[in-house]
């Protein structure tokens, strides 16, 4: 199965940026090496996550089931980030890790490894292991509950930092993009791309390269790096079937049938739900009606149970409603005699002792009274 590159991880993490600010409300396990993350925010409202270990993570639109009863791996995660706010999401380097920063009653990082086995971690603010998916060991690093998270070295260069000295210095008697492949974090993709570009021949082994071969090589390079900033998505066909995909249109595929998308993440699942489709011999778009109604379904029951929660919420108050306007009469007045929270809440206990049972906390900043009813 083709895995996601280095550099499509970079665009993917740009567009996770609208999760920053929103609170991690549902997170599962679906299967083996699957997991599926549900935000919210009141700008964005829910937006799900999903992620295959190393084969993809991104914003999905359609919604795998997941098991009823969760694995004590998901339930550990749960304990300590369900219900956490993004502070930020990031990739390590231009590797292959997405971390995104969690933030509850404390810090969090929950670290996607999307090389290798694939793995998710999840550490403290100090970067202790409190879960792991998968225990495992290397001669520099450990990934096992109570260690220290270390993350992956690569000493391959940063394409953005790319030019035509560090280019040249790079060059051994490797065949082109093998050489290239090992020693740049773009991915053998783009980097073949980069020579396509450059017009140059592939076959060729890369110290052969003189300096005019190397300045339309760094072309090739600027042309791919120019287009990962502005990503058009596209997905390539033969005979019908998707067979792969870039973020931008390769001319190793020019002349054959594409298709066009709208972000990273609308391909990601466009491209692997006819994979899925393919492999169960089943007709795609049937697939795709069947996915969306079953979250349609889901998000009537969900819009139903929270109809049935508001309404009991509503009956309460409306049961206590002279209480309610008395204390809220009681904290409008305290305010405007720039009375402090604290001093409101030992006035009401004096003079209105049953009603201040009630009040659960004061925010004067933000407007707010938590009563418990």
């Amino acid at each position: 199965m083709r895995e996601i590159a280095n550099i499509e991880l970079f665009c993917i993490c740009k567009e996770l940026q609208i999760l920053v600010g929103a609170r991690l409300t549902k997170l599962y396990e679906l299967g083996k090496d699957e997991f599926r993350m549900r935000f919210h925010s009141p700008e964005c409202g829910d937006v799900d996550v999903y992620c295959k270990l190393r084969e993809r993570i991104n914003i999905t639109q359609y919604i795998k089931e997941a098991p009823q009863k969760p694995s004590n791996f998901i339930m550990g995660l749960r304990k300590h980030i369900e219900g956490a706010r993004v502070k930020s999401v990031m990739q390590y380097g231009l590797d292959r890790v997405v971390v995104f920063e969690l933030e509850k009653e404390n810090r969090f990082l929950l670290i996607f490894e999307m090389f290798s086995h694939g793995n998710l971690i999840l550490t403290d603010a100090s970067y202790k292991i409190l879960q792991a998916y998968r225990s495992e060991e290397w001669e520099d690093r450990k990934i096992r509950r109570g260690e220290k998270y270390i993350f992956p070295k690569s000493e391959r260069l940063d394409p953005f930092e790319l030019n035509e000295r560090k280019l040249m210095s790079l060059l051994d008697s490797k065949r082109l993009v093998p050489s290239l492949s090992s020693k740049i974090n773009l991915g053998p993709a783009y980097i073949e791309e980069a020579c396509r570009r450059g017009e140059l021949d592939l076959s060729r082994n890369a110290d052969s390269l003189k300096e005019p071969d190397v300045r339309k090589l760094f072309a090739g390079f600027i042309e791919v790096m120019e287009y990962v900033n502005k990503p058009e998505p596209v997905i390539y066909l033969k005979d019908g079937k998707y067979i792969d995909y870039s973020l931008f249109p390769f001319k190793k595929y020019e002349g054959m049938e594409a298709l066009q998308l709208k972000s990273v993440s609308a391909l990601l699942d466009d491209f692997y739900l006819h994979f899925v489709a393919e492999e169960k011999k089943v007709d795609p778009k049937k697939t795709r009606i069947e996915v969306k109604l079953k979250e349609q379904q889901r998000s009537l029951e969900e819009f139903s149970l929270r109809a049935k929660e508001n309404k009991e919420m509503g009956d309460t108050i409306y049961s206590n409603f002279d209480k309610v306007e008395s204390i809220l009469s009681f904290i409008k007045e305290r305010k405007k005699l720039k009375k402090k929270q604290d001093e409101i809440m030992e006035e009401m206990r004096k003079e209105m002792p049953e009603e201040a049972k009630l009040v659960e906390s004061i925010n004067l900043k933000k407007g707010e009274v938590v009563l418990q009813l």
